[in-house]
């Protein structure tokens, strides 16, 4: 890339933002232009300094992570935006997601989510940016199987692990993302809304996790409508 992808991260504990930064300047393509303590600065970098990416937390003084995500979608702001927060109950993990987030990292978290998220931003983008318009294949490759450099394999205890075909690391690490946070059950199409995908397209990715004994599925019978299959993760 000839031209970083430029970041503003968006954190009020000092400890914190220097490890994020760090962690952010760890992945090729990308450069933190800017810093905000809270949501009132955030706001004002992102009419001066205009972005392509927001790292966002949601616990600050002042206004914070929701409201301020809130606004930049009020003001039609052009800048995606990933959520890195502890916030995970069900109510805001939802709302941020309808707000348009790319993505949801839980802290605390470990460098390789933070990878996978900027690796498979980094292709979106560099695929957005390509043309002035889109086909049903780019829109797919974009938005569900972008060819990034997870997809496919990963890398864990420094041995790469392959996956089935219609397998990508970065879309099972938010599936199991989602189970290993929950105490409960989830079902495909909770997940589903949860990070922005089909309910089909989740449904595989459970199929596998049940498949290599990382979950469970349990069939719920309710007094109305059809079972519904959730899914718990195994410990």
């Amino acid at each position: 890339m000839s031209k970083p992808i430029e970041v503003l991260l968006v954190e009020d504990d000092p400890m914190v933002q220097e490890i994020n930064l760090s962690f952010i300047e760890r992945v090729e393509g990308f450069a933190v232009t800017g810093v905000a303590r809270n949501g009132e600065e955030a706001l004002e970098k992102i009419k001066e300094r205009t972005p392509d990416l927001v790292i966002l937390d949601l616990y600050m003084p002042g206004k914070g992570g929701l409201e301020t995500l809130r606004m930049i979608r009020r003001d039609e702001q052009d800048v995606d935006v990933i959520a890195v927060t502890a916030a995970n109950d069900r109510e805001t993990v939802l709302r941020v997601m309808r707000l348009g987030a790319v993505d949801y990292i839980f802290k605390p978290f470990q460098f390789e989510r933070i990878q996978a998220s900027l690796v498979r931003y980094r292709e979106q983008f560099l695929c957005k940016q390509s043309s002035a318009t889109f086909s049903q294949t780019m829109f797919d490759r974009i938005y569900e199987n972008a060819t990034s450099s997870t997809a496919g394999s990963t890398v864990r205890d420094g041995a790469e692990l392959h996956y089935p075909k219609g397998i990508q690391a970065f879309t099972l690490q938010q599936v199991t993302d989602c189970l290993r946070q929950s105490d409960r059950g989830m079902s495909a199409e909770e997940i589903s809304q949860l990070i922005g995908m089909s309910r089909v397209t989740v449904r595989r990715y459970l199929e596998y996790l049940e498949s290599v004994e990382q979950a469970r599925s349990v069939m719920n019978y309710g007094t109305v409508g059809r079972p519904m299959k959730t899914y718990v993760w195994l410990a």
